[in-house]
C-alpha cells in the first residue's frame, strides 16, 4: 500500500509533468498552481526555446516572477490568497485611522512626454490597455491603462489634451477595456482592476465624461466571484453598436449579457470560459462573435457565433493550422460577410460569416493585435514587437513599424532625431489595434499612436499621459530638481529641472546620483546591468563588474548603492558584493553573503559607518561589519517571509526597519531592530495586513519612518505613535520605491503606473528649503585640486525671514562643526564668506549647509563630502589598433601636422601660442579616417580657468566630423573660440581629440582615436605688466642644480617669477621692484623640467629648465 507521502510525490510528479508540457502563461493564472509550479514548468519552456529572443517571453516571465514571488514565499501556496488583500487592506485602515488633511499635498513630477533622448533606443510613456475614439468626432479619445488609470481628451481653445487622474483614488488603478454608449459619448464603463495581478474590482460607470466614476452592480461580490481562491477577470466590456443598453461582458467566468444597462445580466456559459474578443458583424445586428480562449476548454480554435443578439451562440468549423494559439477578430465595412482571425500562427478569413476559414497567410511577427480596415479590407494590420502591413488582403506581409529608434529604417542621425521626425515608430509590444473610418490606431508598452494613411506612417498622439510603471528611484542631494528613475520596458529617465532626459532602454532598475555632483549618475537595467553618466544624461556607457550582470548572475532587481561616507565609491550587488572606488570605472570583489546562496535581493549601507551593510534574499538576512568582505546572518526572530525592503536610521546604525508584503493575514509586515538585528520587534501595528514594498528614515528629530505600500504611504515617528496615512493628493497604486532629500525636506516616491511624484517631509512643509548646493570645482575623479579654492553656494527658498545660513564642515572624519557663515548675494542665493580650507592630497572634506528661519525652523543638507586630488590633468589616450588620428592642428601661431606615432602626444613644451582676453581665434583641425570610407569627429578643450581639468561650461568645442579622407578638416572648421574676458591669465593646455563615430570626451582612454595637448598661454593686453611682448632674458646655467641666475638686461620697474611644472601647475611666484638680475633657489625642487616664466612692465619671457 502507497503511504501519505508517496503518493503526495506521485501528485507532485504528475502535476508537474503535465504542466511542463502545457503553457505556463495560462498556468500563471490559475491560482490553484503552486508558483513555483509555475516557475518550474516556465523553465522547463525555456529549456527548448531560446530565451534571447526579443519577444520570447523568457523577460515578461521574469517580469511576473519579481513582482509575485515575495506575495507567496516561502511555499507558493497561492490557493488561500484574497485577490482583493491590498483593497481590503487600505479600506480597512482608512476606516480605522482617518486621513490627516494636509494644506498642499503631493506634485506629480511625470514623466507626461518625451522630451529628450539621448542614449534610450526605444523610449515611451507607459503600457496602453483601451483605448476608445469617438467614431463622429476623433479628437474624442479615451484611453486605458494597466496601472495608470484612465485618460481622455479634452479640448481647451481649439488644443487636444491629455487629462487624467478621475480613477487615482477608487480601490485600484488599472484599467484594461472601456465600453462607450453608442447613443451617448460621455456614458462610459471601464473595468477596474489591480494593477499588479489583473484581477477585477468590476465594472464603473461614468456619466459625465469620465470626470467621476461609481461602482455599477456588475462586480466580483454581486457575481459571487469575489471570496478566498475565485479569482475573476473582465477581459471585454462592449456596448451593442446600435441597440441602447444591451452590454456584452467577457470575463474569465463566460460571456454575460445585460439588456438594460447593468440592472440585470445573464451568464450564458454555465461551463466558464475566458472571453477575450467580442465583435458586432458590420451590417446584420443580430449577429456577434466572440472568442473563448480558455486554456482548459476546447474553444481556441474556433469562433463562436451567435444569430440571436447573444442569446446562444454555435462553434464555426475548426480554424485548421491554429494549434490553440488565442486569436483575434477583425471586421471591416467593406465586406460584411467576411470575418478575420488571427493568432501567432497566421492569418485566416470568413467570407460565410464565420462558419468557414480560409488560411492566408503567416506574417514573421507574433500577434498581440489584429485589425482591418473597417473600409478596405485589402489592408490588415498585425503584430507584436513590430506592425506588419498587408495590402492584398491578407496575401503577404512587410513591415512597417520598427521598435528600436537605433533602426536605419528611421533615416535618423540620433534618436530623438528618429523619435521626431520618424513616421514609423510606435513603441514595442502591441497591446490593442483597431481600425475606425479608414484610420489605424494603436496601443503599445509606450505609446497610443494612428495613422491615417493604411499603416504605412504613424504618429503619436499620447503626448501628456503619466502612466509610467517604475521600480526604482533616485534623487540628488545637491539639486532637488533632479531625480533618475528606472521603469518596466520604458528604461531609465532622468528628471531635471524643466524637462525628462531619456538616458537608456530595456527594464530600468535601480540608479544613484552622486549626492554633491548631480550630472554624475548611475542607472541600471534588469539583472544587474549597470551604466554610467557623467554629463547629466546627455551620453553614457555600460560599467557592469566583469560578470555580474545578466540572468543567474544578478536579481531582476539588483541593488546598486553610494557609500554615504565616500561619494565615489559604488557597491554593486549582484550572487556577491563588489566596490567601485572610482565612480564604476573599475571593479573590485569584496565578498558574498553566508546564510544564502544566489543574488541578493535587498540592500543597505549604514549612514555613519559604511562598513556596515545588510543584505538579504527572501527570507535571509546578512550584515557585515568589514565593509561587505564577510558576513553573518541576522535573522534571529525574523519571519521566515521574503524581505522587501531595509533601511537604516541615519542617526543610529543599530537601528535597521524591514519590511514585507506577503498576501497573508500575518500582521507581520514592519520589523525593527535597534541592537544591530540581535533582537527584532513585529512594529505592524494598526497597519494591518497591508503589504509593504518599500521604506525610508528621515534625519528629523522624530526620525519618521515612511513605509511605501502597494496603496498608500504611511508614517509614523520612529519611538511613538500609529501609523498614519501619508497620502494627500497620492493615486492609490504600488509605491515602489522611497527617496528622502535633506535639503529641500522633500520625500519623493516611484509609483507603479503613475510616475514620480514628491511631498514635503512631515511637519516641514513650511521649513526652509535648501534647493541647489554646489562648490566651486564638483567632485570628479580628477576633482577638487589642491590649493583649488572651493566656496559653497545654495540656494534657498523660504517664505518667512532667514536669520542665518551656515557652513558647518570637517576634515576626514564626518563630525562636523567648524562654521564659515554666508552671505546672500542676490535672490535666494548664498555665497560662503571663505572658501572651505585647502587640505594636502587625499583629504577628505566633509560639510553641510545649514539655513535658520525666524520660526525656529532649521533645515540641513545632506552630508556632502570630497576628496582632495592632485593638480594634474586627467589622462587621455586612444589606441594604435586604428589609424584613425588628428593630422593638423592650427590656433593662432601654433601649425602643427602630424602622423600617428602614438595614441597620445604631449606638445605642450614644443607648440605653445599667445591668445588675448576677448579676442577670436580660429581652430582647424583635420583628421585621418583610418585611411577608409571611416567617420570620425574631432574636439577640442581648453582650461580657460586653469584648474587643471576640462570640466567648466565653455571650455569644449565640437568640430565636426570627417569621412573617408586621410588629411580631411573637419566639418565645422575653421571653428572661431573667443577667449573668456574672465579667463585666467598665464600659460594653460588645449586638448584635441578625435574619435570614431562620435565625439569624445576629455579624459576617455583605450580608445579608437588619438589626443595631442598644446600649451596656451593667456595674456590679458591691459595688465600693468607688458605680457604680451617677448622681450630677451639670460638665464644659467640650464641645466640647474640648485642656483638659476636670471639676468634681465636691465633695470626693471615690475617683475614677476612664476615657476610651472610640465603639468602647468604653479609652483611658487615672487614679485621684485626695480631688479636687473637675481637667483632663483632650485635645490628643493625635484629633478625633472620646469618652466620659467618672468613678466615684466616691458614684456615677458618663458623657457623650460632642467632640474638636475
Amino acid at each position: 500500500m502507497l503511504n501519505k507521502q508517496s503518493i503526495f510525490f506521485i501528485s507532485i510528479f504528475y502535476i508537474t509533468n503535465i504542466f511542463c508540457q502545457a503553457d505556463y502563461k495560462m498556468m500563471m493564472d490559475d491560482y490553484s498552481i503552486n508558483f513555483y509550479e509555475v516557475c518550474k514548468a516556465a523553465e522547463k519552456y525555456f529549456e527548448t526555446h531560446d530565451k534571447n529572443v526579443k519577444g520570447s517571453g523568457w523577460k515578461p516571465f521574469q517580469r511576473w516572477k519579481n513582482a509575485n514571488e515575495y506575495k507567496y514565499y516561502p511555499d507558493g501556496d497561492r490557493s488561500n490568497v484574497d485577490p482583493f488583500f491590498v483593497e481590503k487592506e487600505f479600506n480597512k485602515f482608512q476606516n480605522n485611522n482617518p486621513k490627516t488633511l494636509f494644506p498642499n499635498g503631493w506634485n506629480e513630477l511625470g514623466p507626461l512626454t518625451v522630451d529628450s533622448i539621448t542614449g534610450h533606443y526605444s523610449p515611451g510613456l507607459g503600457r496602453i490597455e483601451d483605448f476608445y475614439v469617438n467614431p463622429l468626432d476623433s479628437s474624442n479619445i479615451y484611453l486605458g491603462s494597466r496601472s495608470g488609470g484612465f485618460w481622455k481628451t479634452v479640448n481647451n481653445n481649439g488644443t487636444i489634451t491629455w487629462e487624467g487622474g478621475s480613477t487615482d483614488f477608487l480601490v485600484a488603478t488599472g484599467v484594461n477595456t472601456i465600453g462607450v454608449s453608442p447613443t451617448n459619448s460621455d456614458s462610459i464603463l471601464i473595468n477596474i482592476r489591480n494593477a499588479r495581478n489583473g484581477m477585477s474590482h468590476g465594472l464603473y460607470r461614468s456619466i459625465d465624461g469620465g470626470d467621476n466614476w461609481t461602482q455599477t452592480n456588475f462586480n466580483p461580490s454581486n457575481l459571487g466571484q469575489g471570496g478566498l481562491g475565485t479569482y475573476f477577470k473582465i477581459y471585454k466590456v462592449v456596448y451593442h453598436p446600435t441597440i441602447s443598453d444591451l452590454v456584452f461582458i467577457g470575463t474569465s467566468n463566460g460571456i454575460y449579457r445585460s439588456d438594460d444597462n447593468l440592472q440585470t445580466w445573464t451568464n450564458l456559459f454555465s461551463n466558464g470560459g475566458d472571453i477575450t474578443q467580442i465583435t458586432f458583424h458590420p451590417s446584420n445586428p443580430n449577429i456577434i462573435y466572440i472568442y473563448d480562449n480558455d486554456y482548459w476548454g476546447t474553444n481556441q480554435n474556433v469562433v463562436l457565433i451567435s444569430l440571436d443578439l447573444g442569446l446562444s451562440y454555435s462553434s464555426s468549423s475548426t480554424i485548421a493550422g491554429n494549434n490553440d494559439s488565442e486569436g483575434h477578430l477583425s471586421v471591416s465595412n467593406d465586406c460584411s460577410s467576411c470575418l478575420y482571425f488571427a493568432s501567432n500562427n497566421g492569418v485566416w478569413k470568413s467570407t460565410d460569416q464565420g462558419q468557414n476559414f480560409s488560411f492566408l497567410s503567416s506574417p514573421s511577427q507574433s500577434c498581440d493585435g489584429f485589425a482591418v480596415n473597417d473600409t478596405d479590407t485589402s489592408n490588415l494590420i498585425y503584430g507584436y514587437l513590430d506592425i506588419e502591413q498587408s495590402m492584398d488582403g491578407g496575401n503577404t506581409f512587410n513591415q512597417i513599424t520598427y521598435w528600436s529608434l537605433g533602426n536605419n529604417n528611421h533615416n535618423a542621425s540620433n534618436f530623438m532625431d528618429a523619435y521626431n521626425n520618424s513616421q514609423n515608430y510606435i513603441h514595442a509590444d502591441l497591446r490593442v489595434l483597431r481600425c475606425i473610418n479608414g484610420v489605424f490606431y494603436a496601443g503599445t508598452d509606450g505609446l497610443l499612436c494612428k495613422s491615417e494613411d493604411n499603416g504605412n506612417t504613424w504618429v503619436n498622439i499620447s503626448d501628456g499621459i503619466g502612466i509610467r510603471e517604475n521600480y526604482k528611484l533616485g534623487v540628488s542631494q545637491s539639486n532637488h530638481y533632479r531625480s533618475i528613475v528606472g521603469s518596466q520596458d520604458n528604461g531609465t529617465s532622468i528628471k531635471h529641472k524643466d524637462d525628462w532626459i531619456e538616458f537608456y532602454g530595456a527594464d530600468g532598475m535601480a540608479a544613484l546620483i552622486h549626492p554633491l555632483n548631480d550630472d554624475w549618475m548611475m542607472s541600471s537595467h534588469q539583472y544587474g546591468g549597470r551604466r554610467r553618466t557623467t554629463d547629466g544624461g546627455q551620453s553614457g556607457s555600460g560599467c557592469s563588474p566583469s560578470g555580474q550582470s545578466g540572468s543567474g548572475s544578478a536579481a531582476w532587481e539588483a541593488p546598486l548603492k553610494y557609500d554615504p561616507n565616500n561619494h565615489m565609491r559604488i557597491f554593486s550587488f549582484s550572487d556577491s558584493v563588489y566596490v567601485s572606488e572610482d565612480f564604476a570605472v573599475s571593479w573590485n570583489y569584496v565578498g558574498k553573503p553566508v546564510s544564502f546562496n544566489g543574488t541578493i535581493s535587498e540592500a543597505a549601507i549604514a549612514e555613519n559607518n559604511s562598513d556596515i551593510i545588510v543584505i538579504s534574499k527572501g527570507s535571509q538576512i546578512d550584515k557585515s561589519i568589514d565593509g561587505g568582505s564577510t558576513f553573518f546572518s541576522i535573522k534571529n526572530n525574523l519571519p521566515d517571509y521574503t524581505i522587501t525592503d531595509i533601511a537604516f536610521d541615519p542617526s543610529n546604525d543599530d537601528i535597521i526597519v524591514v519590511t514585507y508584503a506577503r498576501y497573508q493575514f500575518d500582521n507581520s509586515k514592519v520589523f525593527i531592530t535597534s541592537d544591530g538585528g540581535q533582537n527584532w520587534q513585529n512594529i505592524t501595528y494598526n497597519l494591518g495586513d497591508m503589504p509593504i514594498l518599500s521604506v525610508v528614515i528621515d534625519h528629523t528629530d522624530a526620525a519618521n519612518i515612511y513605509l511605501g505600500a502597494e496603496i498608500g504611504i504611511y508614517t509614523k515617528p520612529m519611538y511613538s505613535g500609529p501609523w498614519t496615512l501619508y497620502n494627500p493628493g497620492l493615486p492609490n497604486t504600488s509605491l515602489k520605491d522611497l527617496e528622502i532629500v535633506y535639503g529641500s525636506n522633500t520625500i519623493k516616491t516611484a509609483t507603479w503606473g503613475r510616475g514620480v511624484w514628491e511631498y514635503s517631509l512631515l511637519g516641514r512643509n513650511d521649513f526652509p528649503s535648501i534647493l541647489l548646493t554646489e562648490i566651486s570645482n564638483p567632485p570628479t575623479q580628477s576633482s577638487p585640486k589642491e590649493n583649488m579654492d572651493q566656496y559653497v553656494t545654495s540656494v534657498v527658498s523660504y517664505a518667512n525671514t532667514l536669520t542665518s545660513v551656515y557652513v558647518e564642515w570637517s576634515e576626514n572624519t564626518p563630525v562636523f562643526g567648524n562654521v564659515i557663515n554666508m552671505t546672500n548675494t542676490q535672490d535666494s542665493t548664498w555665497v560662503s564668506q571663505t572658501a572651505l580650507p585647502n587640505f594636502p592630497i587625499g583629504t577628505k572634506v566633509y560639510f553641510k549647509v545649514f539655513a535658520v528661519g525666524d520660526q525656529g525652523d532649521t533645515t540641513e543638507t545632506y552630508k556632502f563630502m570630497y576628496t582632495v586630488t592632485p593638480f594634474e590633468y586627467c589622462s587621455s589616450s586612444g589606441t594604435m589598433t586604428y589609424q584613425g588620428n588628428v593630422t593638423l592642428v592650427d590656433f593662432n601661431t601654433i601649425n602643427n601636422p602630424t602622423g600617428k606615432t602614438q595614441a597620445y602626444t604631449d606638445y605642450t613644451s614644443t607648440h605653445s601660442t599667445d591668445v588675448y582676453l576677448n579676442q577670436d581665434y580660429d581652430l582647424i583641425v583635420n583628421l585621418n579616417t583610418d585611411n577608409g570610407n571611416y567617420t570620425y569627429f574631432a574636439k577640442a578643450w581648453i582650461d580657460w580657468n586653469s584648474d587643471a581639468d576640462f570640466d567648466d561650461s565653455n571650455e569644449s568645442y565640437e568640430l565636426g566630423s570627417v569621412t573617408n579622407n586621410q588629411n580631411g578638416q573637419s566639418s565645422l572648421s575653421p571653428f572661431s573660440i573667443s577667449v573668456p574676458s574672465n579667463a585666467v591669465t598665464g600659460p594653460t593646455r588645449m586638448r584635441v581629440s578625435c574619435l570614431y563615430n562620435g565625439y569624445p570626451s576629455a579624459c576617455a582612454n583605450g580608445f579608437d582615436g588619438e589626443v595631442e595637448d598644446y600649451e596656451i598661454v593667456v595674456v590679458n593686453p591691459s595688465a600693468s605688466l607688458d605680457d604680451h611682448k617677448i622681450i630677451s632674458i639670460l638665464y644659467s646655467p640650464n641645466p640647474v642644480i640648485d642656483i638659476l641666475n636670471i639676468d634681465l638686461l636691465e633695470t626693471l620697474s615690475n617683475v614677476e617669477i612664476h615657476v610651472y611644472d610640465l603639468n602647468s601647475k604653479l609652483l611658487t611666484s615672487q614679485k621684485l621692484r626695480n631688479v636687473a638680475e637675481l637667483d632663483l633657489n632650485m635645490s628643493d625642487f625635484d629633478s625633472g623640467v620646469y618652466f620659467i616664466e618672468v613678466q615684466t612692465n616691458k614684456g615677458y619671457n618663458k623657457i623650460k629648465i632642467i632640474k638636475n
